[in-house]
């Protein structure tokens, strides 16, 4: 009699992996735990056993997609100019979400899957770092306003492009929109720079 195949953490990344492929192609609604298990040569009792079911495994596929978003993000290192690094950082998160529409989807989502409250310190954690750090930089080589707070002006950029790839995602924006997506950020972020001298 063959030995029942180990429920280990090898098998429970290939698990991830074919999901987070089904899902990106597919969407959500393609997510079948017994098609995922057959493709991954096991069972569905290895999904239960390493997931809990078919909701552990989007909690995992989440918790997957909001970290692949912060390396994407961690991947955009200051430069010389800090209001450049803004649009630069913000044009990543839009990159990312426009990459993989169906997992940003679960990301932002997927009440069904988390409680709101996690849902939000994963977001705020992964989303708002980075850009409170970047304004804070720019803010003290007073490139912005030394009365810009860092936290609001975060979530106003954070809400500025997350708006704006929802929209487009969903196919509300009007024809030719995407190429002004750089002029619109860059208009937010020009609200908080120093006024120009006089002459």
């Amino acid at each position: 009699m063959p030995r029942p195949r180990v429920h280990d953490e090898a098998l429970r990344t290939k698990l991830l992996t074919q999901a987070r492929a089904t899902l990106s192609t597919h969407g959500a609604p393609a997510l079948s735990l017994r098609t995922l298990a057959a493709g991954c040569g096991t069972s569905t009792t290895a999904v239960y056993s390493l997931f809990g079911g078919k909701r552990g495994l989007l909690t995992a596929l989440f918790d997957d997609a909001f970290a692949r978003l912060g390396q994407h993000l961690a991947a955009v290192r200051p430069g010389a100019d800090s209001v450049e690094d803004l649009v630069r950082l913000a044009s990543a998160y839009r990159e990312g979400a426009l990459a993989d529409p169906h997992l940003f989807a679960v990301m932002f989502e997927g009440a069904t899957v988390l409680p709101a409250a996690a849902e939000a310190r994963t977001a705020t954690g992964t989303a708002l770092g980075p850009l409170r750090e970047f304004v804070g930089r720019a803010v003290e080589q007073r490139a912005l306003r030394a009365d810009t707070d860092p936290v609001a002006a975060s979530v106003t950029l954070w809400a500025t492009v997350h708006g704006w790839v929802a929209l487009q995602l969903r196919g509300f924006l009007p024809p030719g929109a995407d190429g002004l997506f750089e002029k619109a950020l860059r208009a937010v972020v020009d609200a908080w720079r120093p006024a120009a001298p006089q002459p």
